[in-house]
């Protein structure tokens, strides 16, 4: 499953990227905020050639991403999917389904392609391509919780999670896309305060959802998932708060 998803973000992402202006390719992204849609392409593709030829010193860091960057930051674009494309079926093989519960190189994509279309004011894609990890990170959720009160969760199509010990005491509903990008440090605290939460959530309830912690700016809500690929202009938000990975 692993490989497959990440042969067909590595697809979606290439296509959209050579189709960006040079204007698009220097804005910020804001989940990213140290890195233009240019340097968070660089990251992907490094990322990739590193699995590839192993290169893994420091994996998950941020000195690992910087050098990705770093590497690759003066690269045209259509170098950087050649790169991609060439080092692809290696970095595919190197996945295996019993990595879904670490972090690997599809989820990284998946988290990093919503950045990019959010960035670039477009709508987020089919919710198949990104379910199996929003499952992952609710099973995370759930462990970060395992010591608090249960929060009973439904998304938008009936899917129910419970985390937490004991009985419910607090119930959420919001869209799937929106956990998912919350679990991954995507939605600031006042976002997801702002889902319908009975009674109001408490603030470690609240921080609780963010992988990689909790952020204070307000990030990018796209429209629902199409399958269009066409830019529009992007929503300009200061860069501010963490550089999530």
């Amino acid at each position: 499953m692993l490989e497959q998803a990440y042969r067909a973000v590595r697809g979606r992402v290439s296509a959209l990227a050579t189709s960006l202006t040079d204007e698009q390719r220097l804005m910020l992204v804001p989940a990213t905020p140290r890195w233009t849609v240019h340097e968070l392409l660089a990251h992907l593709v490094g990322g990739a050639a590193d699995a590839a030829s192993g290169r893994l010193d420091g994996v998950t860091s941020d000195q690992w991403t910087a050098r990705h960057v770093e590497e690759r930051r003066h690269n045209p674009i259509d170098e950087l999917v050649a790169e991609w494309d060439r080092m692809g079926p290696a970095a595919d093989a190197c996945l295996s389904d019993d990595q879904i519960l670490g972090p690997n190189l599809a989820a990284d994509a998946i988290c990093h392609e919503a950045d990019l279309r959010e960035a670039l004011g477009l709508p987020q894609v089919d919710r198949e391509h990104w379910q199996p990890f929003l499952e992952v990170m609710m099973l995370y959720l759930g462990r970060r919780l395992r010591h608090s009160t249960t929060v009973l969760i439904h998304d938008e199509r009936g899917r129910q999670w419970s985390c937490g010990s004991g009985q419910p005491a607090t119930r959420l509903h919001t869209h799937g896309y929106e956990l998912l990008r919350a679990s991954f440090s995507r939605r600031s605290r006042r976002q997801i305060a702002a889902w319908e939460w009975t009674p109001e959530p408490s603030e470690q309830m609240i921080e609780s959802f963010g992988f990689f912690g909790p952020r204070h700016d307000d990030q990018p809500i796209p429209p629902a998932e199409t399958s269009a690929t066409s830019p529009r202009p992007a929503l300009r938000i200061p860069p501010r708060g963490p550089s999530a990975r």
